[in-house]
């Protein structure tokens, strides 16, 4: 979505371009690069619609649209650039109405931006949200608050900034990747190099190394070392959770939890009730029973005192052939929740969970339905609960108690409802816009502390 200031430059008016010159005559005498960022994106074009002098631009330059005005735009601010020896680059926006001739694009929302400059014989820096976004959360649980999004370490280290739909005799225009991170909801230099490092750290090696050489594997063992240089530096940076541990877990027999430490010279300290973890807290020697429901919480302690965020994995016993839901995944671009009823599944089976990242198929933009029953103990007024990025909505017995519809991020929203004891139909709806792939289901009623609905609560057939 655009921001809320909707404002824009007159592109019909000739002293809004008398300005940005000046403007960039200045930034060039400040700053030596070949290249000028000029932006580009997310450019509200209400008001050049509604513009007597961006309409006549348009007229008196054979322009298609507002989209083509803003190509006009990025091509007449190109000239200038280039008449000082510039080379201007942009967000991947201004592919929109026509590429400037000598631009190079920063294709920032998604891959296909950069693919499509590439392709055409532009230069690119990748910056995609999936991969180089270092404003988004590095955990599910336990972060400072942040804009949205999700992006662990292992997520970053996996990017491909040279995608193979790039015609091969193209993939020189790959000038290399970028990472990004907005500070809305940064107030400390601290804080910004907690969400920089060590994700910086693995973008680094992403783009100076050979693909055939990275190893996920080997890039977390070499870090261990590199985290005491930074430490020893005054370097702010996120202490790794122990390798491997978070998340919901559905479990159908007795189990044991283990935990990787991630540092030499650091320890694992746990809880089983709830509480956060501190040194005075269980100290991990030896895999933990997990012999029913269980929430555990964990986290790394440096030999200095300095500590990871607290990691928390939630266990639920289940009974294999009883409990579940049936899911049906479906492909597709939407704003908000289309009719699933009249769409064809590209995926369906059995699931235990919410958990739309286990099932989800392949494609970023997709929409999942879950079917299936839950068992109340009593009659009360139940609150249901959904937190989804982006939107879902929840059916009780055929009717609509939730609403959390919409292209957004990371919200909750919640439905009061009056229901008896026994069993209850349901429906949740889910569509996913390259977002943060999240859902969580919770209830409450009188008696009952707000809590994740259980997978042991949640059955295919009455």
């Amino acid at each position: 979505g655009y921001w809320p200031i909707k404002d824009i430059f007159c592109a019909g008016n000739d002293s809004t371009f008398i300005f940005f010159e000046q403007v960039l005559g200045e930034v060039m005498q400040l700053f030596p690069s070949k290249y000028i960022h000029i932006g580009g994106d997310e450019a509200y074009k209400e008001n050049w619609k509604n513009c007597p002098k961006c309409q006549q631009r348009i007229k008196d330059e054979g322009l298609k649209d507002e989209h083509e005005l803003q190509s006009y735009f990025i091509r007449r601010i190109e000239k200038y650039l280039n008449s000082k020896g510039k080379i201007l680059i942009g967000w991947d926006e201004i592919l929109e109405g026509g590429l400037a001739p000598n631009a190079v694009v920063m294709s920032w929302r998604g891959m296909d931006g950069g693919i499509a400059a590439a392709n055409a014989g532009h230069d690119v820096v990748m910056s995609p949200t999936s991969h180089c976004y270092f404003d988004y959360y590095q955990a599910r649980e336990g972060e400072p608050e942040a804009i949205g999004g999700f992006l662990p370490l292992e997520k970053v280290y996996s990017f491909e900034p040279i995608p193979p739909k790039i015609s091969p005799d193209k993939k020189h225009h790959i000038l290399g990747a970028q990472a990004n991170v907005w500070t809305e909801y940064i107030a400390t230099p601290e804080h910004c190099e907690y969400m920089l490092l060590p994700r910086l750290c693995a973008l680094a090696e992403v783009v100076w190394t050979p693909k055939k050489l990275r190893d996920y594997d080997d890039f977390t063992l070499r870090m261990q070392k590199h985290y005491w240089r930074l430490n020893e530096a005054g370097i702010n940076f996120r202490v790794p959770t122990p390798i491997g541990f978070g998340g919901e877990h559905v479990v159908f027999d007795e189990t044991t939890v283990e935990m990787i430490n991630p540092l030499y010279d650091a320890k694992i300290y746990y809880t089983l009730d709830g509480s956060v973890p501190v040194t005075i807290s269980n100290k991990y020697n030896q895999p933990i029973k997990v012999s029913g429901d269980m929430v555990i919480k964990a986290r790394t302690i440096m030999r200095n005192g300095k500590r990871s965020p607290v990691a928390t994995a939630y266990y639920f016993l289940v009974d294999k052939d009883k409990n579940g839901m049936k899911y049906f995944c479906y492909e597709g671009k939407w704003d908000s929740l289309p009719d699933f009823s009249k769409l064809k599944p590209v995926k369906k089976g059995k699931c235990y969970s919410f958990d739309v990242k286990k099932i989800r198929p392949q494609n970023d933009l997709f929409g999942i339905v879950f079917k299936g029953y839950f068992n109340l103990k009593r009659n009360a007024k139940y609150t249901f609960f959904l937190n989804s990025d982006d939107g879902s909505k929840l059916f009780i017995d055929g009717k609509l108690v939730v609403n959390n519809d919409g292209k957004h991020g990371a919200k909750e929203v919640s439905g009061d409802v009056p229901l008896k004891r026994g069993m209850h139909e349901f429906e949740v709806h889910y569509f996913d816009y390259r977002g943060n792939e999240m859902l969580g289901v919770y209830l409450k009623a009188p008696g009952i502390a707000k809590r994740k609905m259980k997978p042991s609560e949640l059955f295919v057939k009455k």
